[in-house]
């Protein structure tokens, strides 16, 4: 019976190209353990912060609004709401141009949109805190409980809110549209 040789095998890759010891997954680097540690303690940080407000802050604001502001506590909402996304659009803006090149090439720019990104983030906070108590009507999961001052006397006032809200982020959506086209209109 005649037959014919197996094929040749190629030869093995050099040591260079074969794989690392742990499994062909780079090592990570401290910085980036680091950097997951810091996100997490910040994470819980803020939330931790939103309780806190809102237990110790929250309905007495909201008391104030209705004693003290023009148009009580629905004008306040809608104060609120309409600062909400322009305090988040700041705080995306200014951090996009806080990155590591900026960091290398502008070191003093790149701190103060640092800062002020942390800046509009905080004050993002408290707000948060308002909104999460205008919502308050005392009967959450497993919990039974009196409703937050604000929702007994203003049960409506979430509405307005979230209606705020939302005009205050169509009016920065429009904002920014118009001055990319000023700005587009400008380089041409």
């Amino acid at each position: 019976m005649g037959g014919s040789a197996k094929p040749r095998r190629p030869k093995a890759a050099p040591a260079a190209l074969r794989y690392r010891e742990s499994g062909g997954k780079a090592r990570r680097r401290r910085g980036e353990a680091l950097f997951g540690c810091l996100s997490f303690l910040a994470v819980a940080g803020v939330t931790v912060l939103l309780a806190l407000i809102d237990m110790l802050w929250g309905d007495e604001v909201w008391q104030w609004a209705g004693r003290n502001w023009p148009g009580g506590p629905y004008a306040f909402a809608v104060c609120l709401g309409i600062a909400a996304p322009a305090l988040l659009t700041l705080a995306v803006w200014s951090a996009d141009g806080a990155g590591p090149t900026s960091w290398r090439t502008r070191p003093g720019r790149a701190a103060a949109r640092t800062a002020l990104a942390l800046a509009a983030a905080t004050a993002l906070v408290p707000f948060l805190s308002l909104a999460f108590n205008a919502v308050d009507n005392g009967k959450g999961k497993h919990r039974t409980g009196t409703p937050s001052w604000v929702f007994s006397h203003y049960p409506w006032l979430w509405a307005l809110g979230i209606a705020s809200t939302l005009a205050g982020a169509v009016g920065v959506a429009w904002t920014l549209v118009v001055l990319h086209r000023r700005s587009e209109a400008a380089r041409t």
